[in-house]
């Protein structure tokens, strides 16, 4: 799956206009459009530190149902689960405007590895902010590995037969959201940064703030000649939940390899491999998943062999 790194679900699902039909379904198509080149959906949604990724799934013509798969640690504990799309928390039209004209003023006003706290006016009942940033982008391998020691994510220089590394997107975690300020300091904040707004006539107010080392999350391209494979790696505080939309015909399937729990899927645009692995000394998950980008329609076999090197 390709996520929306900086779109939430929230945001995306302004794009329909709620209460003419299904929430969902709409979502769905809106997002086929956007993506269709890999004909997936994808949503995302951020809830306090639990980051709920939205995979798509659907049972082909040979199944008579959703299967709704999980992957496990060896200790039995779920990395990875799946549920209808149904059942993910509806969302107050005002809080979808109000993200997403803040994740666009983010896109407008922020720099490469820049990040900042807005205020916006419209849509704002409740006086909350918003922070938004805009990832750093590495083409020398080496100097993305020594920022990422240390914080048990493997990038290889080179994958499966020949699959070398181009270059990679990556999110750092704002500082104020890998420490978050006092309840008294972030309302400070907030109605310093309202005030700003009313006074400047823009309607918005931003704070920039400095960005962490922590990877959030990264995107990695490796190529072979016109072939492009991507890898995608997310930071998680505990399993991540996936959501499935019958609409799309997708089949997913669990395999075990080397111990490790893994859930390989085919898609009309490609196949994805997706698998966790754990930080010790804490609940928080690091979450794999290559893409075939170019239609190469991978094999099981032949996806596994890419993710050998994380699995060795």
């Amino acid at each position: 799956m390709l996520p929306y790194e900086e779109t939430e679900l929230k945001e995306i699902l302004l794009k329909t206009k709620v209460g003419e039909v299904d929430l969902h379904s709409r979502v769905m198509r809106q997002l086929y459009t956007e993506r269709n080149r890999k004909e997936r959906f994808f949503m995302k949604y951020k809830v306090g530190v639990l980051v709920m990724t939205g995979l798509l799934i659907t049972a082909s013509s040979g199944f008579a149902a959703v299967h709704y798969q999980s992957l496990n640690n060896k200790q039995g504990e779920v990395t990875l689960q799946v549920k209808p799309a149904v059942s993910f928390p509806k969302v107050q039209e005002e809080e979808i405007q109000r993200l997403d004209y803040s994740r666009e003023l983010g896109e407008q006003l922020l720099a490469e590895g820049m990040a900042a706290i807005f205020y916006v006016l419209p849509h704002n009942p409740e006086g909350v902010t918003d922070t938004r940033s805009k990832p750093v982008l590495y083409s020398d391998l080496s100097a993305l590995q020594a920022k990422l020691a240390g914080q048990k994510v493997a990038l290889a220089t080179e994958i499966g037969d020949g699959y070398a590394f181009e270059n990679a997107s990556v999110y750092f975690q704002p500082v104020n959201l890998l420490h978050p300020p006092a309840a008294e300091e972030a309302a400070a904040t907030a109605e310093k940064l309202r005030q700003q707004a009313e006074q400047s006539g823009k309607d918005y107010a931003m704070l920039p703030v400095e960005l962490s080392d922590q990877m959030q999350s990264l995107t990695a391209n490796y190529r072979k000649g016109d072939q492009e494979v991507t890898v995608h790696i997310s930071r998680t505080n505990g399993p991540m939940t996936q959501y499935v939309d019958e609409q799309v015909s997708f089949t997913a399937e669990k395999l075990t390899v080397s111990g490790k729990e893994m859930l390989y899927t085919r898609y009309a645009g490609g196949n994805s491999l997706a698998w966790s692995t754990e930080i010790p000394g804490s609940r928080e998950l690091i979450h794999y998943e290559i893409n075939d980008m170019s239609g190469q329609f991978f094999t099981k076999e032949e996806m596994v062999k890419l993710a050998e090197g994380w699995l060795n």
